[in-house]
């Protein structure tokens, strides 16, 4: 995978010459600009349809993430937050863009037989279909990427049909990868590694799911990435030139003017502050602080780029305690912040200029700067230059989901916790920094299982358990979304800084390009409404 950056920059050149091409035929009835399939080759589609999804995948996985505070959210209110207007490209993107391309794509492999495209291309369709129910519920699916001759107005299928369909072409994915056709010119995710997809498959298969409470169904698939040599994830590049390869965290916090973007005080908080007064060992490589010290925590304050520094400031009254961070990602006087600077959940006051003081990504997952201590401000092609990873579906996640399936079965979820936070730990140096030392791994392991054994019920255990699965999705909060309002836990994520938010989204707004243009689109009148698995979920959430 390290040869992704170059195998990655060739074939997106050779993309954009392709679309830009211009044809001889004049016949205005149809757009002089695209390719019809008899001009197109399944390889250029299938190339665009692998970095798209990695794009899709980032954003879906960026939105989720706020909402589970594994990343900072900017806004007071979830409605202005997660307006309809907010979805309009990753809707397009995904029935305009992915999923028409795979249609076409198809078409053409059918011709040829490239059953090992057809498979990839069923993997990706249906992780966005799911991804598409678990945000917005019932979605179009049968009447809709039927090409220049199907439905204008497509209506919107149950969310559970949509499901079912997922599930059938993700079982189809794995009849076309035991096809052993042709391995397409540029696999970025495995690299001609049918097997690879075949578990990929089937682990998003799991996930589905165990979303909608089959647990016999899930136990059945054994044949799923449990090792982390079978992660599906996208490997980024480190080319800032046309095209630009890195990945789109490092560009929005490694830049010209310092860090674009604000960490998550929760997440550090619960990084920095451990099990056992044991700091996480993954922080210097999620983290890299710019600076030693936060203003009015372990220096003086600094009204100009710090206000909530300063004593005396006002502190809401759901953000007062020893269990959730306010203004930096520690309170507690015996743990002083040590130059980690983020913003808590909803703060959305203006931007000071702290773009060379505020905390940015590390090496894992945007492959930006290791943490070791320099505190040196960053800028644009620092640190590994944007060589990350955008995970899809990890091993550690997965022994995250069979321990949720253990509790829900009756049985005992300590086994598969260890081994995800294990599996969890060692994947923080994949991207690049020293490697993990394994006494590290170990204490650290050492004092989580010392708390867990010492929890007094399961609703502890359970609240651990959340919050190391939250902590090990960093880079793609998709299913922490989906976990949250599955179980409600963690219980203990940090209120928003606004005391009425308004509802917390147990679905979102239908995007507004999808309801303003199609006739049979009826917007959803509120976030109260739930997608169809998650009928008996918790209603308390933040």
């Amino acid at each position: 995978m390290k040869n992704t950056k170059y195998i990655l920059g060739l074939c997106l050149s050779a993309f954009l010459v392709l679309v830009s091409c211009e044809t001889t035929e004049l016949d205005l009835s149809s757009n002089p600009n695209a390719l019809s399939p008899s001009q197109a080759d399944p390889t250029f589609f299938l190339n665009s349809i692998q970095i798209d999804f990695a794009f899709w995948v980032n954003s879906m996985g960026d939105r989720g993430g706020e909402l589970t505070r594994i990343n900072y959210m900017s806004g007071r209110t979830y409605n202005n937050v997660y307006s309809p207007d907010s979805w309009n490209g990753l809707w397009s993107s995904a029935y305009r863009g992915m999923l028409e391309d795979i249609r076409l794509m198809n078409i053409l492999a059918d011709e040829a037989g490239l059953s090992y495209h057809r498979g990839m291309g069923k993997v990706f369709q249906a992780y966005i279909l799911l991804t598409l129910v678990d945000f917005f519920g019932d979605v179009p699916y049968s009447e809709a990427l039927q090409g220049s001759e199907g439905v204008l107005n497509p209506i919107a299928d149950s969310g559970a049909s949509v499901y079912s369909a997922s599930i059938a072409l993700l079982d189809s994915a794995v009849t076309d990868f035991n096809a052993e056709g042709p391995v397409p010119t540029n696999d970025f995710f495995y690299g001609g590694d049918s097997s690879k997809w075949i578990k990929a498959a089937n682990s998003i298969k799991k996930k589905a799911l165990l979303n909608t409470g089959d647990y016999a169904g899930y136990n059945g698939i054994t044949n799923y990435i449990s090792d982390p040599a079978d992660d599906f994830q996208f490997t980024w590049g480190t080319s800032a030139a046309t095209p630009d390869t890195r990945h789109p965290l490092y560009r929005g916090n490694y830049t010209s003017t310092g860090g674009g973007e604000y960490m998550s005080n929760w997440m550090m908080f619960k990084m920095l502050n451990g099990h056992g007064g044991s700091t996480d060992p993954r922080i210097n490589y999620y983290f890299y602080r710019q600076v030693s010290e936060t203003p009015g925590f372990d220096s003086d304050p600094n009204e100009e780029v710090l206000e909530c520094g300063l004593v005396g400031y006002y502190v809401p009254p759901q953000l007062r305690g020893d269990d959730t961070p306010f203004c930096a990602p520690t309170n507690s006087a015996s743990k002083p912040a040590g130059g980690y600077w983020g913003r808590d959940h909803g703060n959305d006051n203006g931007i000071p200029p702290d773009g060379f003081l505020r905390t940015l990504r590390g090496a894992y997952p945007a492959g930006g700067t290791f943490d070791d201590r320099s505190f040196e401000g960053q800028v644009l092609g620092d640190g590994l230059g944007g060589e990350g990873i955008t995970p899809i579906m990890l091993s550690s996640w997965i022994h995250f989901m069979n321990a949720e399936v253990a509790v829900s079965t009756g049985g005992d979820p300590t086994t598969e916790t260890l081994t995800a936070l294990e599996q969890a730990l060692y994947k923080a140096d994949d991207v690049g920094g020293p490697a993990m030392e394994a006494s590290d791994v170990d204490n650290y392991i050492a004092a989580f299982t010392s708390d867990w054994n010492a929890a007094g019920s399961v609703d502890e255990k359970l609240e651990m358990w959340a919050t190391e699965f939250f902590i090990s999705l960093t880079g793609n909060g998709i299913d922490a979304y989906n976990s949250y309002r599955r179980n409600g836990y963690p219980k203990g994520i940090q209120p928003n800084i606004e005391p009425d938010p308004g509802q917390f989204p147990l679905i979102q707004y239908y995007p507004a390009n999808y309801v303003n243009t199609n006739s049979n689109a009826t917007q959803k009148s509120s976030k109260t409404e739930r997608v169809f698995w998650n009928s008996n979920g918790p209603s308390n959430l933040k």
